[in-house]
């Protein structure tokens, strides 16, 4: 079997670590789970034999039909379809469905930020992923690895770090270490007047994260707005002389809420 670089394939081969994944999943016999990306199936193997339900997508037609005749099994359904064009709507009734996967390298952000989009389907996301992305998704603050995932995952799910996996275990060997996440939906997640608002100003700053605040919304707002904003700077409490990776997301908020009755 041929593994191909251009869609991020570097496959766990150590089936103590996929055992230690599901373990961390919580995968019970009642649990619905997607998969994203199995490959060779050494995640797919443990799933099945804790799960009711396994719908796994896979993008590569040649693991496609290698798992379609490796495992016959009536509770897995296999998808041949990028994820990414994936219309998770069609595979989901009314259950809560538990995420877990190894991600493909080249397209981890992306498919993180639709698993966001779609956070109400899930129960859990439990993902492999490079243990630098792991570290921006839960940086803080001040931090350099601090972004709009970090901000993003964080606004809408319980995050944690669960452990770190060497490229040894790895086929092909991947060039860097990779780790698991888990992200848990909040049940609550804070109040905020305009939530459009608020991603479209965190996407914008970021996009300009080594300009102060009173820099990058000068040229993002109208001049009328941007003059407001500069004159009731007292009610944000906001210091617009500092920089994006510097503001938690609760100060992202308030910087919304007080200029959301201005700009949509």
């Amino acid at each position: 079997m041929n593994y191909k670089k251009s869609l991020g394939q570097h496959f766990l081969v150590d089936k103590n670590i996929a055992k230690k994944i599901i373990k961390y999943a919580q995968i019970s016999e009642n649990d619905i789970v997607w998969e994203i990306g199995p490959g060779s199936g050494i995640l797919t193997e443990q799933i099945l034999k804790n799960c009711n339900k396994l719908i796994a997508f896979e993008i590569d037609k040649q693991w496609f039909d290698f798992l379609k005749d490796k495992l016959s099994n009536p509770r897995l359904r296999l998808i041949n379809q990028d994820i990414l064009d994936v219309d998770f709507t069609k595979y989901t009734k009314n259950e809560k469905v538990k995420v877990v996967a190894n991600l493909p390298y080249q397209i981890t952000s992306p498919i993180i930020f639709k698993l966001i989009e779609s956070r109400e389907l899930f129960s859990s996301i439990t993902i492999m992923i490079q243990d630098e992305v792991a570290d921006r998704i839960i940086a803080k603050p001040g931090c350099k690895d601090y972004s709009r995932l970090s901000i993003k995952t964080q606004f809408y799910f319980e995050v944690k770090k669960l452990f770190k996996i060497p490229s040894h275990l790895f086929k092909p060997k991947p060039k860097v270490t990779s780790a698991v996440i888990q992200l848990i939906p909040k049940d609550e997640i804070t109040k905020i007047k305009n939530e459009e608002l608020l991603w479209k100003i965190i996407d914008y700053t970021f996009q300009h994260r080594r300009k102060m605040l009173r820099s990058s919304l000068r040229n993002y707002l109208d001049k009328n707005d941007y003059q407001i904003l500069m004159k009731n700077t007292s009610k944000s409490q906001i210091d617009f002389s500092r920089r994006p990776e510097e503001l938690s997301i609760q100060e992202f908020i308030n910087l919304t809420d007080l200029i959301s009755h201005r700009k949509i």
